[in-house]
């Protein structure tokens, strides 16, 4: 049996591994002792702690600059939350050296890969941009539109709605969206994705 605890506020408090199962809990600060004492008389009930046994678990992360390590079990995801750098990577190290079957990969991101979803947006935002503008500065110009049988919750009728604000504003609302896209998709880029990765083979 293993286990961390923290007081810190982001934090879950309990951390275990007990039995080839991985639980977490987070009860009271003054009660963290009390539920340590019953993860060693093995009274772990739920919803108490939340319990994974190794057997449903398929991957383990742990990705730099995330405050938490990521457990992938039967199509879900749980999220061990430690903000302390070294107590994070005792964990994940623990993982590593005790899960049987465990193969350990280091997974780095291409930039190209790193960029993908903000350059998407990008498009996106560009596209309907453009489109809301000229139907903006026709509507400015005393153009009538319409949304064919007036189902304004398709695309064709949130262009209209955007244009509708004027092109004034609707440069400044898209110039900030694209200026945030812009923003994320240059810290993507300087800053690819890099995870310590578990993965369990059966």
């Amino acid at each position: 049996m293993k286990f961390w605890t923290s007081t810190q506020k982001n934090d879950d408090k309990i951390i275990a591994f007990v039995n080839d199962t991985i639980y977490k809990a987070n009860p009271r600060i003054d009660d963290i002792d009390k539920y340590i004492l019953d993860l060693k008389t093995k009274n772990i009930s739920y919803p108490a702690f939340l319990g994974i046994p190794l057997r449903y678990i398929s991957q383990i992360n742990q990705q730099e600059n995330k405050k938490y390590i990521e457990v992938i079990f039967r199509g879900d995801t749980e999220h061990l939350r430690i903000e302390n750098d070294k107590q994070r990577s005792e964990v994940f190290e623990f993982f590593k050296e005790n899960i049987p079957g465990a193969n350990y990969y280091i997974i780095k991101q291409s930039k190209i890969q790193a960029i993908k979803a903000p350059l998407i947006a990008i498009v996106i935002i560009v596209i309907i941009f453009l489109w809301s503008l000229i139907i903006a500065i026709g509507i400015e110009s005393g153009n009538e539109y319409d949304v064919t049988g007036e189902r304004y919750h398709s695309i064709a009728g949130i262009v209209l709605i955007f244009a509708s604000l004027g092109v004034v504003k609707l440069i400044a609302i898209f110039g900030s969206l694209l200026s945030i896209a812009c923003f994320s998709l240059y810290r993507k880029y300087k800053n690819p994705v890099i995870k310590n990765s578990l993965i369990i083979n059966r």
